[in-house]
């Protein structure tokens, strides 16, 4: 079994309650659009969000954690430790072989639980190609090689590889760390022996410019050190595509009314 894990932001730091709840809920509903039934889904949260769609394999963990300051630390803090507190709670409830955990903003392929599912055994896959989508954009950024670089919603790890604290509520500052950098996971990993493969498929969308990133605010701030060049410029243009309906359905990414 495939568990995701979803830390969501209390609606107390929030610049629009609102906005996050619609975010989330298009996540969760192409989380919940997967091709095989086997998997769970851990939403950890000080307030469950509002939203219309329900599906029996979603799960909410309601928190009391100190709420964060406005920083961007602060913010990572309190997910990383929303993140370890439903990673406690879904190794408890559903032993299972493998987790993910997703930003409550970003959108996954409907084929990851079935492709996942077939591997038991696996370390794990970090997601090397992805594709960033700027809110009400006709055209969506192709990354093919390190989107795990960019993006949270890029690892999927053996429950064994999941470093835990020994105490619940005790989180040390370097299981935090682990959890918040994610794009050195996998270097981590191989360093203790723990090879994760690349995904072979399209994993997961990027969603930016919605006004409740933590980092990215839109398509302009992607790249900043060879922006000025022209040559950089052209090739960054290739790297752009329609959004297409075959895209929309492959992530569920329906636009935000």
């Amino acid at each position: 079994m495939l568990v995701f894990i979803i830390p969501l932001k209390s609606a107390k730091v929030s610049k629009s309650w609102d906005i996050v709840c619609k975010l989330f809920e298009r996540s969760l509903r192409s989380i919940c659009s997967q091709t095989d039934s086997d998997f769970r889904v851990v939403v950890v949260c000080h307030e469950r969000p509002k939203i219309e769609f329900s599906h029996p394999h979603v799960h909410y963990l309601e928190v009391n954690f100190p709420l964060p300051n406005r920083n961007r630390k602060d913010k990572n803090i309190d997910k990383c430790r929303k993140i370890i507190k439903g990673l406690i709670y879904a190794k408890a409830s559903f032993s299972p072989n493998h987790i993910m955990i997703v930003d409550a903003d970003d959108c996954i392929s409907r084929h990851l639980a079935s492709f996942v599912n077939q591997h038991p055994e696996s370390s794990g896959w970090v997601v090397d190609k992805g594709y960033v989508y700027q809110e009400s954009s006709s055209l969506i950024y192709y990354r093919k090689s390190h989107f795990y670089a960019w993006c949270g919603t890029c690892n999927i790890l053996n429950i064994n590889l999941c470093p835990l604290p020994e105490q619940d509520y005790h989180y040390p500052d370097d299981l935090v760390e682990f959890y918040r950098s994610h794009g050195h996971v996998k270097e981590t990993l191989e360093n203790k022996g723990h090879i994760l493969e690349n995904l072979p498929l399209i994993g997961s969308v990027y969603v930016i410019g919605n006004g409740e990133n933590i980092y990215q605010k839109g398509f302009s701030t992607i790249h900043h050190a060879n922006r000025g060049r022209i040559l950089f410029f052209f090739k960054e243009l290739l790297k752009f595509r329609p959004l297409t309906s075959s895209i929309r359905k492959e992530f569920n990414l329906y636009q935000l009314e």
